[in-house]
């Protein structure tokens, strides 16, 4: 097993990592902000298995088959970009399509009911679909393997005992996780989900031009 100071620094790397702004993050604001808070925790979920895939690979040294591939590795990168080009065409035309942002909403009745978390678990909200974006943005994302094997090079040596192994695939995988989590009830906190909401087309210009942005920086470095 890792000793409490080695396990510490993984931690912290990871969460560093997982913290770094992205596009995962634009996803995630959408998810909260247009279904809310369990669309972000299923985001969040499906995300942190995409990194667990990644983490796990490169613990029992498979990721190799991937880094050294440069016609797979190029080509998950492009479905990642078309994945990308997609939401953000999709944010571009939600927000060009909603209403006037200053407009006040129609005031609900007051009720334990209709706050914006219990509503979250009582609609029939279709969450498959941000579990869906959650897992591509980052299994379509094949620089999680390199960061990962930049990572845990600093740990891993040969004949490592495969329990070591698992704890840090399981460390990578909760880190992510729980921080997408996190920034999800975050996000859906009544007065921060209220902003976005009350500003969503522009919000969603925004975030859609950012997504087809990083799509192209990514698309040119492809070429490149």
């Amino acid at each position: 097993m890792l000793s409490f100071e080695e396990w510490l620094i993984l931690t912290l790397t990871c969460l560093a990592g997982a913290a770094s702004p992205g596009p995962s993050v634009v996803v995630l604001i959408r998810s909260v902000t247009s279904t809310g808070v369990m669309a972000g925790v299923m985001f969040g979920l499906a995300h942190g298995f995409g990194i667990l895939i990644y983490a796990g690979l490169v613990s029992i040294g498979l990721a190799s088959l991937l880094l050294f591939s440069p016609l797979l590795f190029i080509s998950i990168q492009v479905v990642g970009v078309g994945f990308l080009i997609w939401i953000g065409a999709n944010m571009i035309r939600a927000g060009l399509a909603a209403p006037d942002p200053l407009a006040p909403e129609p005031l609900a009745p007051a009720s334990p009911y209709n706050s914006p978390h219990t509503s979250d678990l009582l609609a029939p909200h279709p969450y498959w679909q941000h579990a869906r974006d959650g897992f591509l943005i980052a299994f379509l994302n094949p620089k999680v393997a390199v960061f990962f094997s930049a990572v845990f090079s600093q740990f891993l040596t040969a004949g490592q005992p495969i329990l070591m192994r698992v704890q840090m695939t399981a460390t990578a995988w909760a880190v992510d996780t729980l921080w997408y989590i996190l920034l999800a009830f975050i996000l859906g906190l009544p007065i921060i989900l209220r902003w976005f909401r009350q500003y969503a087309n522009r919000i969603n210009l925004i975030m859609g031009c950012v997504l087809i942005i990083l799509a192209s920086v990514i698309a040119i470095s492809l070429v490149a």
